[in-house]
């Protein structure tokens, strides 16, 4: 507890510096250029980012082309903090060091991911949904009020474009190396004055970054994916409106790779790109959604229903394993992820109160038969899980009352049931040697909360100070109660506290976001992959009793001109395990959690040139810091480092005079450098790897 204190003090005085710091650059405003006021919904309520009491960054659609973001991944370069990679299909996302590896069909992420509202439960599906975007909000630190389980290290919400009053459309072609060929369209059409519809398409195709040396007709970490969306927005009345949304994927091609760890820290340059899997990869994966948005404005406030299935289709057969064995042996996987979700929410005003109430029910049922073929020693291993079940009811509430004008206090509180189970066998050898039954069931009753304050110091600057919990559900492994020692395991909480400070400064040029917290963990959940005595191979989560994290973090945007501005962030990140023992005889305590990197510093500069012909073209430089981190294998107590590195972008966007087109050029990751990303034990030693250097010229259209 004294620790926490001392903490606490450390974040007031570093927060009072801050805000002394903003003030003095208020008072040298001079009122030429402005950084634009984003409005999110990041509390279920629509209001600005620099009114929102919280750690929050909001990239806009627009930048999200600029930086090529076409998926999750694009996220680790352009917020502070966050880490997501494709790990197995699976994107996996870290936040603050605050990770999740279990990514099989009786796992949990710990980071929420949200499309338009909707959470996705299955991560494999989490990565097409970036085109035709409004903005992408990511919430830092432990959401359980609002977000109910899962969110203990934050959430991610895509919100999309929804339909307009005007008829318009774009479309635009992009070429690179890799053989990269991408497109994307969208229409909007006015129907009439209730009815409006819009649509939205893309489909991304490139080579693998990874080589292969025994001459695959595909190399792995290629892309071959289309994904569409529409939209139906019914305005019955100025009170009353019907969204209405359908979505569909594919995902195609050799699909995600791995090479060694040996590889990649004994080798350098390309050569650690180069992999010798001993079967070239196919994946055929689909993934469809349907959601209703209703809205009505009553008389006690604004009402909201939503409503979601989503279904995940996952058929793939990947390497299993490097070198040169005959026969070669790989996965064959086949499953179906499906899930229903239903929120409802009324946001009120009572005098001086603001408050949300609601109600969430959530239900997913998969089934996977999945074959480990051509295992030396057994020959064959087969996982079938039918049905896998999990479902969650929540009541939640969150309250503020406005002591003043500038003083406000917040409440939330949610109360969470959830309960999960599977059944299903696993059959060892080919003729069988051996059937593991696997048949367990959890269910749990959590409560979640958060305790806020935030004061306006001006009418442009915010502090504030929350204290929250998060929660994680627990779960089980392979077996049952009387084959398993290690059958079940326990939620995982978390107890945050933070301290930050929000302002926009120099007449709307500067805004500046800075945050202090600390994480108290318990009964961290960490996945392995273990091979019993039988010779099955099994993904098994325990609980690592108890770690910590502390941080401060620091970004903004700046306007030196109309033409010029300048984005800037700086993090500390201290996470570490203050009790844990991985193996019998090996003591963790003081060892750095995987994906938290101690420092890291991004800066990014964009200037316009306005032509004699008024055409005008517009460069954007930006480089970022990462410091080293580690990603661990806890079956063997071992601990692999990723050295630090930085990586730089450079996009030049060229746009004619009154022309409705552009040109742009981009080259990502100038230095090339390659950064290990993820980490899989099976059936050695691999690491993951984020893209290397990638060129293009993008073409595009609006009308």
């Amino acid at each position: 507890m004294s620790e926490q204190l001392r903490f606490t003090k450390h974040a007031i005085a570093a927060a009072t510096t801050l805000l002394a710091g903003s003030a003095m650059a208020q008072a040298t405003s001079t009122g030429s250029g402005q950084i634009q006021e984003v409005i999110v919904t990041a509390q279920r309520v629509a209001q600005p980012a620099s009114k929102t009491p919280l750690s929050l960054s909001v990239v806009s659609g627009e930048d999200l082309k600029s930086a090529g973001a076409v998926n999750a991944s694009s996220l680790t370069e352009l917020v502070p903090n966050v880490q997501v990679a494709n790990a197995g299909g699976a994107t996996v996302i870290a936040i603050r060091g605050v990770s999740s590896a279990d990514t099989t069909e009786k796992g949990d992420p710990s980071a929420a991911f949200n499309i338009d509202g909707v959470n996705l439960a299955r991560p494999q599906s989490a990565g097409l949904a970036f085109y035709d975007l409004e903005r992408v909000e990511v919430l830092r630190g432990p959401q359980g009020t609002l977000y109910g389980r899962n969110a203990t290290a934050g959430a991610i919400n895509l919100i999309t474009n929804k339909p307009t009053g005007n008829l318009e459309g774009s479309a635009a072609l992009e070429l690179g190396n890799y053989n990269t060929r991408k497109l994307d369209g969208m229409i909007n059409v006015p129907v009439n004055g209730m009815l409006a519809l819009r649509a939205a398409a893309s489909a991304s195709r490139h080579d693998g970054y990874l080589h292969s040396t025994q001459g695959l007709d595909n190399d792995y970490d290629d892309e071959d994916s289309t994904s569409g969306r529409v939209h139906a927005l019914f305005k019955f009345s100025p009170e009353l409106t019907l969204l209405l949304s359908a979505d569909g994927s594919k995902i195609q091609g050799s699909g995600p790779g791995t090479v060694p760890v040996d590889t990649f820290r004994n080798a350098s340059g390309s050569a650690q790109r180069t992999a010798t899997p001993s079967r070239e990869g196919r994946i055929d994966h689909r993934a469809t959604g349907y959601s209703a948005e209703l809205n009505a404005k009553l008389g006690i406030g604004d009402l909201t229903y939503q409503g979601a299935h989503r279904n995940f289709d996952r058929n793939e057969t990947v390497n299993y394993g490097f070198g040169l064995m005959n026969p070669a042996p790989y996965v064959r996987g086949i499953g179906n992820y499906a899930q229903n979700s239903h929120e409802l929410r009324l946001a009120s005003n009572f005098g001086a109160f603001r408050t949300i109430a609601g109600l969430y029910w959530f239900r997913e049922r998969s089934n996977i038969d999945f074959e480990l073929i051509d295992i030396p020693g057994i020959n064959h291993l087969s996982f079938i899980q039918d049905p896998t079940i999990s479902s969650s009811k929540a009541v939640f509430g969150d309250a503020t009352y406005s002591v003043t004008p500038d003083l406000h206090l917040t409440l939330g509180l949610r109360r969470t049931k959830d309960d999960k189970s599977r059944q299903g066998v696993s059959i060892i050898g080919e003729p069988v040697l051996s059937r593991v039954i696997n048949d367990a069931a959890v269910h749990y009753l959590q409560t979640t909360g958060k305790l806020g304050a935030d004061y306006a110091l001006s009418k442009a600057t915010m502090v504030y100070a929350t204290v929250s919990t998060g929660y994680k559900a627990g779960g089980f492994n392979d077996g049952t109660a009387a084959t398993n020692p290690f059958l079940t395991y326990d939620p995982e909480h978390l107890t945050a506290l933070e301290v930050g400070i929000k302002g926009r400064f120099l007449d709307g040029r500067l805004t500046t976001n800075a945050a202090l917290f600390g994480y108290n963990y318990k009964n961290l959940q960490l996945t392995s992959v273990v091979t019993d005595a039988s010779g099955a191979v099994s993904s098994q989560t325990r609980n690592a009793a108890k770690a910590k994290v502390r941080g401060v973090e620091l970004e903004g945007k700046y306007a030196l001109g109309s033409s010029d501005r300048i984005n800037f962030s700086l993090t500390y990140l201290d996470g570490y395990y203050t009790q844990y023992s991985p193996l019998p005889g090996s003591d963790w305590s003081g060892r750095a959690l995987d994906k938290s990197p101690k420092t890291s510093v991004g800066l990014g500069y964009t200037h316009n040139w306005t032509l004699d012909s008024g055409a005008a073209i517009d460069a954007t430089l930006s480089t970022r810091y990462t410091g080293a981190y580690v990603l661990s294998n806890y079956s063997t107590a071992t601990q692999f480092r990723q050295g630090g590195f930085h990586k730089t972008d450079l996009t030049v966007t060229f746009s004619p005079n009154a022309a409705a087109w552009y040109v742009q050029g981009y080259v990502r990751n100038i230095e090339n450098k390659t950064v290990m990303n993820s980490y899989s034990s099976a059936p050695v030693d691999s690491v993951g790897l984020a893209p290397p250097r990638t060129a293009g010229v993008r073409v595009g259209s609006t009308f």
